[in-house]
């Protein structure tokens, strides 16, 4: 009997939890052992599934039969500068991509000082055109909007909805500002997938600016608050796209009709991270089912096809520029991808996380994360981890448990949803 081992090694215990009973499924032919455990006879190991950081990268690279739940190489999907300029060139190649209308205008701002500001805006001039063009127009809604994004960060730091040149300038010395504590560079190279929350933005010194929607789809029965839609997306091997169809709706605290206030990031961020520390926060308020929203069924069905259409597509686009995403046969990735749905039901690509929070999800609706964790083992114990010595039952198993991803893009041949 063929027998293989994972070593499961994740700093959240929701996310570890989940991991150790779907591979608790394929026992005994798959022994899963902590990363904290003392390492005894490992001759038999087969797969890390741990964070980015403690991979051990050497023996993944070197050998053909040790596999990674993270690719080495994915900054051009995973930062959000990278991603736009990738995105930018493959538009450039195929003017009818989805993307060129699924993807808010952004523009990639370096600086190094808040004194060089006029020359940094240079480089993006349609934003202080638009910032100009500002001027005398009261209405929130016809005013030209923007979102200002730091290209490492997630879980929603450090981002700052403007619409004038004070405002930017403010938010920029008060970023900057918050570096004289701490002068510690920043080498810019790592691909572990970003600065967790609480770290020094303005040592990046590297950010996106998104042509904010500020129209986007609100719905009477969530009282009319702003919301994006989280979706988790498995990339394998070398390499195919899954999208699971149980997707989320993230909601904001408050309703976007009183949102006069850019800086009021209860109605204008979405993240439930930001909200779980307020005394007021209801999970079953914060987060839904997107199956389950309040619009007929065939506008949620163009919204998904949609979705499908623009992942595969981004896909398409980053896996052609190998310097910054490199896939290898031996290594699969679970993303977390957000969307917003302007007014039109239309969906547009925010960004994409590795390693995405799973933990906002929440108790309620723990299921669809356990629902995605149980795919992806079976798909990796049915092409990697067994592969070998798969039987008729085990084969069956993984395939009821992957019925809900859903194949959008192929490398082998391009095919695309």
């Amino acid at each position: 009997m063929c027998s293989r081992t994972v070593i499961i090694g994740m700093d959240e215990p929701y996310v570890q939890g989940i991991l150790q009973r779907a591979f608790g499924k394929y026992s005994p032919l798959i022994k899963v052992q902590s990363a904290d455990d003392n390492a005894n006879d490992l001759s038999d190991l087969l797969m890390h599934w741990r964070e980015y950081e403690t991979i051990d990268w050497t023996s993944v690279h070197r050998s053909s039969t040790i596999f990674s739940n993270a690719y080495c190489f994915r900054k051009g999907l995973i930062r959000k500068a990278q991603m736009a300029f990738n995105i930018k060139m493959y538009t450039a190649k195929h003017p009818t991509s989805i993307l060129c209308t699924h993807v808010p205008e952004t523009w990639i701002f370096e600086l190094d000082d808040v004194e060089y500001l006029d020359e940094a805006l240079m480089e993006c001039f349609e934003v202080e055109q638009g910032m100009q063009a500002n001027t005398g127009v009261s209405d929130s809604r016809l005013r030209q909007q923007f979102i200002l994004k730091p290209s490492l960060t997630a879980r929603g730091a450090g981002i700052y909805v403007f619409d004038t040149r004070e405002r930017l300038q403010e938010l920029l010395e008060n970023e900057f500002a918050s570096d004289d504590e701490d002068d510690e560079d920043d080498d810019g190279d790592d691909d572990s997938g970003g600065l967790a929350q609480g770290q020094a933005v303005s040592q990046i010194r590297e950010w996106v600016i998104q042509r904010y929607i500020n129209r986007p789809l609100l719905l009477p029965a969530h009282q009319n608050r702003k919301f994006h839609i989280r979706v988790y997306v498995l990339a394998f091997g070398d390499l195919s796209i899954y999208v699971y169809r149980h997707m989320l709706a993230l909601f904001a605290p408050r309703p976007y009709a009183e949102a006069t206030n850019l800086d009021d990031q209860t109605a204008h961020l979405t993240n439930t991270c930001l909200q779980t520390h307020s005394s007021t926060f209801v999970e079953s308020s914060a987060v839904s089912l997107f199956w389950s929203l309040d619009l007929p069924k065939p506008k949620l069905d163009r919204i998904f096809d949609q979705i499908c259409q623009i992942l595969g597509e981004t896909f398409a686009a980053v896996s052609s520029e190998s310097t910054s995403f490199q896939t290898w046969a031996n290594c699969m990735e679970q993303f977390g991808f957000d969307f917003l749905v302007d007014e039109e039901c239309n969906a547009m690509l925010l960004e994409a996380n590795a390693y995405p929070d799973f933990k906002q999800t929440g108790e309620e609706l723990k299921f669809v994360v356990e629902g995605f964790m149980e795919a992806s083992v079976a798909m990796a114990a049915k092409e990697f981890l067994l592969k070998d010595c798969v039987t008729e039952d085990i084969e069956k198993s993984a395939d009821n448990a992957c019925r809900d991803l859903v194949e959008v893009f192929t490398h082998k041949n391009k095919r695309q949803w």
